[in-house]
């Protein structure tokens, strides 16, 4: 898994990239995201033909053994005022594009680590492939 760190004020911008255009199912390792204030989430399809789709959730953990799902992604989606934020459990992208989620605030600070596990709904030759990156910032 690919790694850099970014120099931010006033704190730290780690970007992960867990799975980088990849063709069959896979979780990442555990990231460790302790300490963080934001982390934001982007999944991106390239090159679909045909019913081929990838579906990412997240794991998260206190330890680092046990993982969990996170059901509590923002999603990227269009409101009018009076609506709420989005929550969902997963994002799935089908074609070729880019969806972009965020973790609640409000559950950062209770947890250590986390993994992007990435589901391929086809068993197909491949034609598309994902790339999921990760910015965590501290």
């Amino acid at each position: 898994m690919d790694v850099s760190n970014k120099p931010y004020t006033p704190g730290t911008l780690l970007v992960y990239t867990p799975h980088d255009e990849i063709e069959a199912t896979a979780t990442s390792d555990a990231m460790e995201v302790s300490g963080a204030k934001k982390i934001m989430i982007v999944l991106t399809e390239a090159g679909t033909v045909l019913n081929r789709s990838g579906v990412l959730t997240i794991t998260t953990s206190v330890d680092g053994e046990n993982f969990y799902a996170y059901n509590m992604l923002l999603d990227n989606v269009a409101n009018s005022n009076a609506e709420m934020l989005t929550r969902v459990a997963s994002s799935t992208q089908a074609a070729s594009g880019t969806d972009v989620l965020w973790m609640t605030p409000e559950t950062l600070g209770a947890m250590n680590y986390i993994k992007a596990v990435l589901t391929i709904t086809d068993s197909a030759t491949p034609t598309g492939n994902f790339t999921v990156k990760i910015a965590v910032q501290r």
